[in-house]
């Protein structure tokens, strides 16, 4: 990442150089400016589509790589006695989903979404419950257990909103012991 980072780099420094330099030559000489737009107009234009496109394509996937990188190393951050911690937010994300589901049953799924703040750290959720529990009862649930864990296990100082959003009920599923007695023939008597 860090040898693309500065091959980009020097590439676009080297292309604006260039630029630069022609604008002032321009700017300068009045006969260069004749001969340089002279050539410009012999030159066959797919030779500058070519070169401004190879550029935007080098310029575009540096930007998606940033980015990425931004996103994939987004971190808590908290100092302990040994020195600094840093937890993925990555990490406190599938830890939560994980935990949800296991510790609460009326979650069928969940996606969880974090992001640090001025005011701590806000937690997104988009969540599936099973038919039959009591929606306001359940979403208390998620966020009193999230905010428990990002406080006691996880090491948060602070934590912002915990939002839920129950996006889905889904039905209850049948139990499959009850579905093979009633499918059997009742027993005849002799």
């Amino acid at each position: 990442m860090r040898l693309f980072n500065r091959l980009v780099a020097w590439i676009y420094s080297l292309a604006s150089l260039y630029i630069s330099v022609l604008f002032i030559l321009i700017w300068i000489d009045a006969e260069f400016a004749a001969e340089f737009f002279q050539k410009l107009e012999s030159t066959a234009p797919y030779k500058f589509a070519l070169a401004g496109g190879i550029l935007i394509l080098i310029g575009s996937i540096w930007l998606v790589s940033v980015i990425e990188h931004h996103y994939l190393t987004r971190a808590v951050s908290f100092t302990a006695p040994g020195g600094l911690v840093r937890v993925r937010i990555s990490a406190v994300e599938e830890f939560l989903m994980n935990e949800i589901r296991r510790q609460l049953k009326p979650v069928k799924r969940i996606r969880t979404s974090a992001l640090p703040t001025p005011n701590g750290l806000r937690i997104f959720n988009q969540v599936v419950i099973w038919s039959g529990y009591d929606i306001p009862v359940v979403t208390g649930k998620i966020q009193e257990l999230m905010k428990r864990l990002l406080q006691d296990t996880i090491g948060v100082e602070r934590v912002g909103d915990i939002k839920v959003s129950v996006y889905r009920i889904s039905p209850a599923e049948e139990d499959p012991a009850r579905e093979e007695t009633s499918e059997e023939p009742p027993a005849e008597d002799s």
